[in-house]
């Protein structure tokens, strides 16, 4: 029993070495933040900065920092530069990562809309989780951006939507049912549009601190990893 119990371990641990999460951070967040850290406790984590904020013009992608570029200032158009942006970064790091292949995609809030953009968009495909993702909330505040429907919910959603069948068992929309940010409404409409699995996590907050400390995304991680 205990060389079973050894051997079982060390499959474990050879699995668990050789996955390689691609996360995308929030809005505010960057590739330090605690999901990122619980993450690297288990595996090999790659964590793009976006450099990505609301008001904060240090940050290059900034929401002020593109309004100040355009002649005409406006809201909507500064925020599809970031998304813009943000989406052009991972597309990037996806293309020529820094040492290990990822091996998954996930993505939380600002960066959930992300990662279903790189999916929707066929620069990823592959095991994905999409945490709490952001992305009919953009329109939401704003309104959408004429001449520019591939940034849309709309067209992203459709997209998720042509997906074969194999790829979206891969995927995965996890969402808590006490987020104060991003209505839980969002996701189930985004799973019922796309076919995508939703998990709802009781209790759970914008932030799926619980559901990240106890464990649980490593768990759904490893599970979208065997397909199930």
């Amino acid at each position: 029993m205990a060389a079973e119990s050894a051997r079982e371990a060390e499959r474990t641990d050879a699995f668990e070495n050789a996955i390689c999460v691609h996360f995308v951070h929030g809005l505010e967040s960057g590739p330090g933040g605690y999901k990122v850290q619980k993450m690297r406790e288990r595996c090999n984590v790659i964590a793009p900065d976006m450099g990505m904020s609301l008001w904060n013009p240090l940050r290059e992608n900034s929401l002020v920092r593109n309004l100040f570029k355009l002649r005409w200032p406006s809201m909507r158009e500064a925020l599809a530069d970031s998304f813009e942006s943000c989406v052009a970064v991972q597309r990037e790091a996806l293309a020529h990562p820094d040492g290990a292949r990822p091996t998954v995609l996930v993505g939380s809030s600002w960066g959930g809309a992300v990662a279903a953009a790189l999916v929707a968009e066929g620069t990823w495909r592959g095991p994905t989780v999409l945490m709490c993702p952001a992305l009919a909330e953009r329109e939401r505040k704003l309104g959408e951006i004429e001449g520019r429907q591939e940034l849309s919910t709309a067209h992203i959603t459709a997209s998720l939507a042509a997906l074969p069948d194999a790829l979206k068992r891969q995927c995965i929309v996890v969402h808590g049912t006490a987020d104060e940010t991003i209505p839980l409404e969002d996701s189930r409409a985004l799973c019922e549009a796309t076919g995508i699995r939703l998990r709802e996590v009781e209790g759970g907050r914008h932030g799926l601190s619980t559901f990240v400390s106890e464990g649980q995304l490593w768990i759904t991680i490893r599970g979208v990893l065997d397909g199930h």
